[in-house]
């Protein structure tokens, strides 16, 4: 009620001229009728700036299309870059907000807490962490307004790809962008603990306006996933209900839209989402998902309210989080190569709550209307009602190995496979070269059978491989890769050139020319190979 009243005031005082309109959020001054252009957050941004030593705008990177896409750094030191970080020994926060442009709730939300930090109504968010903050990631699809969104407003927005027609948050291990690629660095350098991800859903209905998850890979630290559900969620839900008053719920959907007590879910488990992708760097992680069937006001206030709720839980528990991602990091390059690694997963249940919805109908679609309606959807729809009904449901999201296996202690690859190298490069993966030849006991996968998907995905076409491995002597040659798992980020490592991996550079294609014999068509071979003892001599050196 208080946050409603404070937005109404700032509305009233614009219109007798008594208040700053550079520091209004587009959102507000059209009473949330309206979002903003990639012009109304850069000059919002650059007159926070000019009116606090506190934030300071630097370059993220340049968008597809050209544009400067913003960094916005919060401190009480006024930090500008990852070396002026690192004097102060504070752990950086990230908020990125607009990934998808046409979920603007998260764009809107970042600029009233710069705002904030301005007016000095945040202070208390400042004291042991600084705040990263990235307003409008993907500038190139924010531009491109239009009626692109099916819900409570606004009536323009953004479109969900980038200037290379590219869904970002698919890009995080292919790395074929340059906001992605910037972002992946920026990971590398700031080395945010947490990273908050904000985005808008329009699934099945329910009241509450503010949905969440964190990282749900299989491969990822269980431990930083379980303090999320079993202690941060419960505080942060609980702050934003009691401080802000709004409720929030698990992000997912119903198993079954006709008998919502069947359950609610979320299976996007697979590592090319941002979520999951910087819980497998071994850090915290929040995907926020704004219901978009709420008004466009509600949407933009409850992720405002969740965003300062986070903002107060990581500022008075920087140092028991900071412990935590930092052992892991240990733990991963101590450990992690004698763990297995999860290829399939089975989706059971995590936890139970109860979600606010309503009573429901089903309608059976008429014959000549099944074109309206894609091929998921059964004989017959499901509408909500005006009649409200609270359910308490089973809430499936945790991923249980149904196929794994062991992992190795280091990788090979053969030579002349640079776009692999600069891949795993970039993503900050310590890739050494071998000097001279050696011959050593190693596993070689065997390929038994190469299917390619029927359409096409992010621009590729995906390749589904079968096979097994199988151990002989093997001689590989001098300027061979070798990625060893014991590093921070060795999670990522099988990830990325395991074939059977459901993101593997394989899958998407990046050993194309390798893996299928020249004219035949037949498998060929696969030119990694693993190395399960490091029990052999081998002069390596990174370039």
């Amino acid at each position: 009620m208080c946050r409603h009243i404070l937005v109404f005031l700032i509305i009233f005082f614009i219109s007798l001229g008594l208040f700053p309109s550079e520091l209004i959020t587009e959102a507000e001054r059209s009473n949330f009728q309206k979002t903003s252009d990639y012009n109304d957050v850069m000059t919002f941004l650059f007159e926070a700036q000019k009116r606090s030593d506190r934030i300071q705008v630097i370059r993220l990177t340049t968008s597809f299309e050209g544009r400067m896409i913003p960094l916005v750094v919060i401190s009480n030191e006024g930090i500008k870059s990852p070396g002026e970080l690192r004097l102060t020994h504070k752990p950086p926060v990230l908020i990125m907000a607009n990934i998808h442009a046409g979920e603007v709730e998260g764009k809107e939300a970042a600029l009233m807490l710069l705002r904030e930090i301005v007016t000095h109504q945040a202070d208390d968010i400042l004291g042991h962490q600084v705040i990263l903050v990235i307003p409008i990631f993907n500038p190139d699809g924010n531009e491109k307004f239009g009626h692109n969104r099916r819900d409570n407003g606004p009536e323009l927005a953004g479109v969900r790809y980038n200037g290379q027609r590219l869904d970002l948050n698919r890009d995080y291990l292919k790395l074929e962008s340059p906001e992605v690629n910037a972002l992946v660095k920026l990971f590398i350098e700031w080395d945010p603990i947490m990273f908050v991800d904000l985005h808008t859903t329009n699934g099945s209905y329910h009241r509450e306006p503010v949905t969440y998850t964190t990282l749900v890979n299989s491969n990822s630290d269980k431990r930083l996933s379980q303090y999320m559900w079993k202690k941060f969620f419960p505080a942060v839900s609980g702050m934003l209900k009691e401080k802000y008053g709004y409720d929030s719920i698990p992000y997912g959907n119903f198993v079954d839209r006709a008998h919502p007590e069947k359950g609610w879910r979320n299976h996007a488990f697979a590592a090319r989402y941002g979520n999951n992708y910087a819980g497998l760097r071994n850090r915290f992680t929040i995907l926020v998902e704004n219901y978009a069937h709420a008004d466009f006001k509600t949407r933009v206030l409850g992720c405002f309210g969740f965003i300062k709720s986070i903002l107060y839980y990581t500022d008075k528990h920087t140092r028991e989080m900071q412990e935590m991602v930092t052992a892991s990091d240990l733990k991963t390059r101590i450990d992690y190569f004698k763990e297995t690694f999860d290829l399939e997963f089975e989706n059971e249940k995590l936890l139970e709550f109860t979600i606010k919805s309503y009573q429901f109908k089903v309608e059976k679609i008429k014959p000549e209307d099944r074109h309206k309606y894609p091929p998921w959807i059964k004989d017959y729809i499901v509408k909500k009602t005006d009649t409200l009904k609270d359910y308490k449901v089973d809430y499936f999201s945790k991923p249980v190995p149904k196929k794994s296996i062991p992992l190795p202690e280091a990788y090979i690859i053969l030579p002349y496979h640079d776009t692999i190298v600069k891949n795993l490069k970039n993503h900050g993966i310590i890739v050494e070269k071998i000097r001279k030849p050696i011959t050593a006991s190693m596993e070689y996968f065997v390929m038994e059978e190469i299917k390619l998907a029927q359409r096409i995905y992010q621009g590729h076409i995906f390749i589904d491989i079968k096979g097994h491995y199988e151990k002989k002597e093997i001689t590989v040659p001098g300027n061979s890769h070798f990625i060893s798992m014991r590093q921070p980020l060795a999670r990522l490592i099988p990830v990325l050139l395991e074939p059977e991996s459901e993101d593997s550079l394989t899958r998407w294609g990046f050993f194309n020319r390798e893996i299928v014999r020249q004219w035949s068509g037949r498998p060929a071979s696969y030119p990694v190979y693993r190395l399960n003892k490091l029990n052999i001599q081998i002069e390596r050196y990174q370039e």
